[in-house]
């Protein structure tokens, strides 16, 4: 067949769609536009018609059952603007591809259409147009023409692919499509690649390569941990994944309050906001661990941020006290430390709660012998502090039963010492209450205590420490970590980032957490930031859900990371059925960026580039007099680029202020900060480089790439990090000496 016939074939198909499109946008819009009048005159009905004061218990009743049917109408009206807003979606762009799929054991050919989202037709009850994430779709993703097979609910499906589709479709009309047996270079995904940076992040469902899909449709393993390369997608995957996880519906039960994002900062939450959303389903709920040390603490306690971590690390003054501090948040982030939390708190449990005998109306009510042995015993299979607090409601029922023959000898007291007969039953209560308060406090001496004073008890006792920690290796500077973590635990509300963690592990352990038992399923991204204790932490507090774990041990900002890291990750969570997984090929740059960002590496890892050839980077020797009036001239070459986004990357927050300060002089200039995260990724932006990690943006500028900034092994990692943001321009200036990993 012609083009020009399959174009007709094509375009007649697409009207049929719009107009199917058109239809259901009406009858919908109607409906929206009744049901909310419903609800309108629900609403006065209600007002009209029941109490408005708690109080008239009669009426009560009648509420009730106005908010019922109100959150039902409510409930409607939301799902039918979720539908409208598909629908308009689809008016621009119904569909992206088309395969035509025979089974075995059929003759019939089907013409698989696939979307963003499934459209049928009532009348007929044909689907029109397939959602991406139906297990039909899957072919698309995975096979070129031949025979193929899926996975579907009634089992395996097998038969022949006789055609694969693309087509770029936009405000519904169709700008081309070619069929991928035809012209096997994927130009959908190079022009898709070659668009200007956006705000936020976008979907990948056009352009969602073989093994990607592998990850997304993964509905086997209960943890997925994904090694991604820059710019291979894995952040995107991961959302698609839980976009895919929530499509499956009544199979999983799973709904957008059943799953977490654990962001490693808030400008990536917002950067990624936008992805479930355009996909058609409720935003997740995407939390640091900073948010949930809040959570847990109640804001009782405040700890330093990972930013603020990473940026005492980078601008510490000598190796010697960078390299300290580097071992500090590496042994309380170890395996090793989590094992002498574990230690300390059975040791506090034997050793250290003041038990006492428990006296009450002048008789001994509870042995504090037995009350240690109870909290030991094996039949009470739970934190500590749960333990202790069954323990002091069986004494309180105890003491409740005593009650009323305590308060008969108080009375009898009173009235032998008080004249004022009508004034002694108060007198009474008073003094039994004040009793029953002091009682209280007493009895929680022992079945109450504060994790924070818990931890820093751990330190300020050396001796103590030792003999819990003997048998394990300790850093050679022991003491000197123990000297520091005294004197940063002197303000509660200015905790060091890596205190904080820990605290959060011990609360856990010590306390239990119910906070998040709702949680099914876990996306945890930038997974080489993270420590084992990080990882013990979210095993102990999702105790019933699934994880993805996506990372790239090339980006660490201050730890050496190795593939290592992705063996102890499963090891901590101990799985039935667990998976690692490889993402080698790079989409996010130019070849030429990210052939030149691959040098930087020290790595044994395979890493492949996708062929889409830009202009070569620029690494650039300035003079302290014209390196800025240089970073200018590129700035202003690359707006006349009509690049959306630009960013001048610095090495740490310090330099980046400094720079800002300066160029907003020149030319119009955003900085970007962990303590702002409101400012938009767009512009002329000037950012710290461990802010950077997981953004992109269009042009990249790395400010001062010399000798004195980037030498060290950790340097060569946040200087990839940095190249590895761009996605069409990359230039590198420098003062002095250059960066020994530029020669």
């Amino acid at each position: 067949m012609e083009y020009n016939d399959k174009y007709a074939e094509e375009a007649k198909y697409l009207e049929e769609i719009l107009r199917l499109l058109q239809y259901k946008l009406e009858v919908e819009t109607y409906s929206l536009e009744n049901q909310k009048s419903d609800i309108i005159e629900s609403r006065r009905e209600m007002w009209e018609n029941t109490t408005h004061s708690s109080a008239d218990f009669d009426k009560l009743t009648d509420l009730n059952q106005y908010l019922s049917a109100l959150q039902a109408q409510t409930f409607t009206y939301t799902e039918m603007a979720k539908r409208i807003s598909k629908y308009e979606k689809m008016m621009d762009s119904p569909y992206f591809a088309r395969i035509d799929f025979t089974e075995e054991g059929y003759d019939e050919k089907e013409k698989i259409y696939i979307g963003l989202f499934n459209l049928m037709d009532e009348d007929t009850h044909e689907i029109k147009v397939y959602d991406w994430r139906a297990p039909i779709s899957s072919l698309y993703y995975r096979n070129e023409v031949g025979p193929v097979q899926y996975k579907a609910p009634a089992g395996v499906i097998k038969g022949y692919v006789s055609l694969k589709r693309q087509f770029k479709i936009k405000k519904g009309k169709i700008e081309y499509f070619f069929d991928s047996n035809i012209n096997i270079l994927d130009e959908i995904l190079i022009e898709a690649l070659s668009k200007n940076m956006t705000p936020k992040m976008k979907t990948i469902v056009e352009t969602i390569q073989m093994q990607q899909d592998l990850i997304i449709r993964d509905l086997y393993n209960d943890l997925l941990v994904v090694q991604g390369a820059a710019g291979s997608g894995k952040s995107s995957v991961a959302l698609h994944r839980v976009a895919f996880l929530m499509y499956q519906g009544t199979n999983l039960n799973l709904k957008s309050n059943n799953v977490i994002v654990i962001s490693p900062n808030p400008l990536f939450s917002k950067y990624i906001s936008n992805v479930l959303p355009e996909l058609g389903e409720d935003n997740i709920n995407k939390y640091t661990f900073e948010n949930i040390f809040q959570r847990l603490f109640n804001n009782q306690l405040s700890m330093k941020t990972k930013s603020e971590n990473f940026e005492n690390i980078i601008v510490a003054k000598t190796e010697k006290e960078r390299g300290f501090l580097r071992s500090y948040v590496e042994f309380k982030g170890s395996l090793i430390f989590k094992e002498i939390m574990d230690r300390y708190i059975n040791y506090f449990q034997r050793k250290l709660i003041p038990f006492t005998d428990v006296y009450f109306n002048g008789k001994i009510i509870e042995n504090r012998q037995l009350l240690k042995a109870l909290l030991l015993s094996s039949k009470l299979n739970m934190p500590m502090a749960k333990k202790l607090k069954i323990i002091e409601s069986r004494i309180m029922n105890k003491v409740r039963d005593m009650r009323k023959d305590r308060r008969s000898k108080i009375e009898i007291a009173v009235n032998k010492l008080n004249n004022y007969e009508y004034e002694s039953e108060a007198f009474v209560r008073v003094l039994a209450a004040k009793e029953t308060k002091k009682f209280v406090e007493k009895l929680r001496e022992f079945t109450e205590f504060d994790c924070f004073k818990l931890y820093k008890k751990l330190f300020s006792d050396i001796d103590m420490f030792k003999k819990i920690s003997k048998g394990l290796k300790l850093p050679d500077n022991i003491d000197e970590i123990i000297d520091y973590t005294n004197n940063a635990l002197k303000d509660q509300f200015n905790i060091p980032y890596a205190d904080g963690i820990c605290l959060m592990y011990l609360k856990i352990r010590a306390e239990g957490c119910d906070l998040f038992s709702n949680i099914k399923q876990v996306v945890v991204d930038e997974a080489q930031d993270y420590y084992p204790i990080h990882y013990c932490i979210l095993k102990d507090m999702f105790r019933e859900a699934k994880f993805t774990i996506v990372g790239d041990i090339n980006q660490s900002v201050e730890k050496n990371s190795n593939i290592s890291l992705y063996d102890t990750i499963i090891s901590i969570f101990n799985f039935e059925k667990s998976e690692k997984v490889f993402l080698n090929k790079s989409y996010r740059s130019s070849y030429e960026i990210s052939k030149f960002s691959s040098k930087l590496l020290n790595t044994q890892l395979p890493m492949e580039f996708f062929k889409r050839n830009e202009e070569e980077p620029k690494v650039i020797k300035c003079t302290d007099k014209n390196i800025l009036d240089r970073i200018v001239e590129y700035i202003e070459k690359y707006k006349s680029l009509e690049f959306s986004s630009i960013a001048v990357i610095c090495k740490n927050r310090k330099e980046a202020a400094q720079l800002y300060f300066e160029l907003s002089k020149k030319t119009k200039i955003k900085l970007i900060d962990y303590l702002d995260y409101e400012s938009e990724l767009e512009g002329v932006l000037i950012i710290p480089v461990y802010l950077a990690k997981g953004l992109e943006f269009d042009g990249v500028i790395v400010y001062e790439t010399n000798e004195e900034n980037y030498s060290s092994e950790y340097d060569r990692n946040l200087l990839y990090i940095a190249c590895t943001r761009a996605l069409h321009r990359l230039s590198l200036f420098y003062t002095g000496k250059i960066s020994p990993f530029l020669k």
